[in-house]
């Protein structure tokens, strides 16, 4: 039978969709050839739609034959299921490939090394298969953020780059050794490389190759560039955003400033309305009246220098008390340790001696294993920190935080908001503020001198043994707030024994 025509494909036959191949279906299914030959059945086909499609084909008539070196195959059950057999198995061989290949680059990932060609002012290492500096590019490149941080748009810089410095691209075997183009320096400063880190679709990996920056660095580009995750700092700083809920639909409450007719500047508060189907009736607040708020339950957890200077006092007393006593405690279980440890060595010996049956010996160590992680734990846990240092911290946050808060930042202020407590909410625009359980306590034990107008401070010169009997009495009562608040911060578990930060 007479060839009637070559075809080539260049495409590969993994997936389905090759032009020339359907192009031969269509001839085929016309009857203007009447049958294949080809060096193997895996030429034709190495995906499931198009081996399928040559079944098909040869059930329906349309092709008389395929002819192999190794093999005819025409319209008969055997050979129609030899043929789906071998296109299982040139599927089943890509797949496996696929496999091998995945796995590798995976396992160069992660020994820290990007299993292709690296960016500019790097080089692959042939021979160690590493990835090293590039001798005649690094040096530009590392120029190129330099401008970046001194104010350069990437336009700007660019000629600089390639007509003043004399880059070139990589010369490879089909292109390179051309000036670098703009997207491609923009591309440049949004690569992770560059500072150490490899992103690809298999995940994040930790590169071993020596970085060009520093992380700071590469974000402090994204931000100059406003490239996405951390865009360009924004115009308005508000301090209390993200931190406070709506009380009537529970949304976040967020600010925006308006400026009327007369150039005033005016920043507002108010609920975002994100809950679809719920409505919510709560009105703008002024940023004024809600810092007043604020100020308002600072004052009243505002702790008078004398007393700050008290409560000092009496913590300082009081850990010194219980450093010593931890450390008889602490001595005292280092020995028990080192008895239990010498018990477990005896009973080895013991048992290397036959003194004793495996059964004997695996329940006894058993319980002196766990006497002795016990034994561990409990040394271990005096390496947290001191609930006189936490207590400490509190009621110097409680004397300071309303100055600091009148004449802080933004910032400053959102801190202190935060440390008060986690629960604020918005309601009728006036603000509640559910504060920690430690500054609950001493919001509490002030507030018989708030409405009763006590007097805060000592009569006789600042002394606190003064004559006053009453003001003798307070110290004796805020001696008891003191130690309230230290023993709430023993009670705490270590992963929780923090509260509040300036």
């Amino acid at each position: 039978m007479p060839i009637s025509g070559i075809l080539t494909e260049c495409k590969s036959a993994k997936s389905p969709g090759r032009p020339v191949f359907n192009e031969m279906m269509k001839n085929l299914s016309r009857k203007q050839y009447a049958g294949i030959v080809c060096w193997k059945l895996d030429r034709l086909a190495r995906n499931p739609i198009d081996g399928s499609a040559l079944v098909w084909a040869l059930d329906q008539g349309k092709i008389k034959e395929i002819l192999t070196p190794h093999g005819s195959f025409k319209n008969n059950s055997n050979d129609k299921f030899l043929m789906q057999i071998e296109f299982g198995m040139a599927k089943k061989y890509v797949d496996d490939l696929s496999d091998n290949v995945k796995r590798g680059l995976r396992a160069k990932l992660d020994k820290g090394w990007l299993p292709s060609l690296p960016p500019l002012g790097y080089l692959n290492e042939p021979k160690e298969r590493t990835i090293v500096k590039d001798p005649d590019r690094f040096s530009l490149i590392r120029q190129a953020w330099d401008l970046l941080f001194q104010g350069y748009s990437p336009s700007r810089m660019l000629p600089i780059l390639n007509n003043n410095l004399g880059f070139r691209t990589r010369l490879g075997p089909r292109c390179g050794g051309n000036p670098l183009s703009l997207s491609g320096l923009y591309k440049l400063f949004s690569n992770p490389f560059y500072y150490g880190l490899i992103e690809r679709k298999e995940g994040v990996f930790p590169g071993k190759h020596e970085p060009m920056i520093s992380e700071e660095e590469y974000w402090k580009a994204q931000e100059i560039l406003g490239r996405p995750g951390r865009p360009r700092p924004k115009k308005h700083n508000f301090a209390f955003t993200g931190l406070i809920r709506c009380g009537e639909c529970g949304c976040m409450i967020t600010a925006e400033e308006r400026f009327n007719r007369y150039g005033s500047h005016y920043t507002y508060y108010h609920c975002t309305r994100k809950k679809i189907n719920v409505p919510c009736h709560e009105k703008y607040i002024n940023l004024k009246d809600l810092e007043r708020q604020i100020v308002e339950y600072l004052k009243k957890i505002e702790v008078p220098r004398i007393f700050i200077e008290n409560a000092i006092q009496y913590l300082q007393e009081k850990a010194k008390e219980e450093t010593n006593m931890a450390g008889e405690i602490g001595i005292s279980r280092q020995r028990a340790l080192a008895s239990c440890q010498k018990k477990i060595d005896n009973l080895n010996q013991m048992r290397l001696k036959d003194f004793i049956t495996d059964e004997e010996y695996q329940k006894e160590k058993r319980l002196l294993l766990s006497e002795k992680a016990s034994l561990e734990l409990s040394t271990n846990g005096f390496s947290k920190k001191s609930s006189f240092d936490l207590a400490k911290d509190t009621f110097v946050f409680a004397s300071e935080a309303l100055a600091r808060f009148q004449k802080g930042s933004p910032e400053a202020k959102r801190s202190i908001l935060q440390n008060l407590g986690s629960n604020l909410y918005l309601k009728d625009r006036i603000l509640t503020i559910e504060a920690e359980k430690p500054l609950q306590i001493i919001e509490k034990s002030l507030q018989p001198y708030l409405t009763q107008n006590s007097p805060l401070e000592p009569r006789n010169g600042g002394s606190i043994n003064g004559k006053n009997p009453l003001f003798v009495l307070d110290f004796i009562s805020w001696s008891t707030t003191v130690e309230d608040v230290r023993t709430f911060y023993d009670s705490l578990p270590e992963s929780e024994n923090s509260l509040l930060s300036f």
